[in-house]
């Protein structure tokens, strides 16, 4: 059997040169999904945008919402951040997951809800919730890992199981304070290499558009 992995590259609307370079890992069929930080999507975007949407309609992609909160009123923002979404886009985000999730755990039960209703995937760090219409394996940050790590994980995959490993590609911006921003032209490094060696180890790369239709 076939082992399945999602390679998801977060924060699509941080940057204008983050995003050319998650268009590109796309076009190149080298990330399968992304997330997007709606409330950044500013006007000079649109072109990316639309190249995003369109790139969605020729390729297996899911594009997911990564909420950002900026005070504790969750529910109001993730109902807002996810009405945006749709508007933006024209359809519902495949799946969602929250911007530093690790210090702001009190929002998983509300974003949970809205998972619930909506039956869209949650990601949080392996965080799963009972009745959210996921059910990864096991999810790995691979922004902060060494690639040795990476891939002494993947030859830990359960044949039929689905797991996912998150990434922050783009080249360095100056103009942006993400505190990832020095990594991410070694995440683009570390995609290409974990791509080449899917294959030996019958791992499948997948979206999350897959994951929902398995259940």
């Amino acid at each position: 059997m076939t082992k399945y992995l999602i390679i998801n590259a977060d924060d699509f609307g941080m940057s204008r040169i983050f995003d050319n370079v998650i268009l590109d890992l796309i076009k190149n069929n080298l990330v399968l999904s992304t997330t997007v930080m709606v409330n950044r999507i500013t006007d000079n975007q649109k072109e990316q945008v639309e190249r995003l949407i369109a790139l969605s309609k020729n390729k297996n992609l899911s594009i997911g919402l990564h909420l950002e909160f900026e005070n504790n009123d969750y529910t109001s923002q993730i109902k807002s951040q996810y009405q945006k979404f749709r508007k933006i886009f024209g359809f519902t985000p495949s799946h969602i997951d929250i911007h530093k999730a690790h210090s702001l755990k009190e929002s998983f039960s509300e974003t949970a809800e809205l998972c619930k209703e909506r039956s869209i995937p949650l990601r949080n760090s392996g965080v799963r919730f009972n009745g959210v219409k996921t059910t990864l394996s096991e999810a790995f940050f691979g922004s902060i890992e060494d690639f040795d790590k990476i891939e002494e994980w993947v030859k830990t995959f359960e044949d039929g199981n689905f797991y996912e490993i998150l990434f922050h590609p783009g080249n360095y911006d100056p103009d942006c304070k993400s505190s990832l921003n020095q990594d991410r032209e070694r995440d683009i490094k570390h995609i290409k290499r974990l791509n080449a060696i899917l294959r030996k180890n019958n791992v499948k790369a997948v979206s999350y558009l897959d994951l929902a239709a398995s259940r």
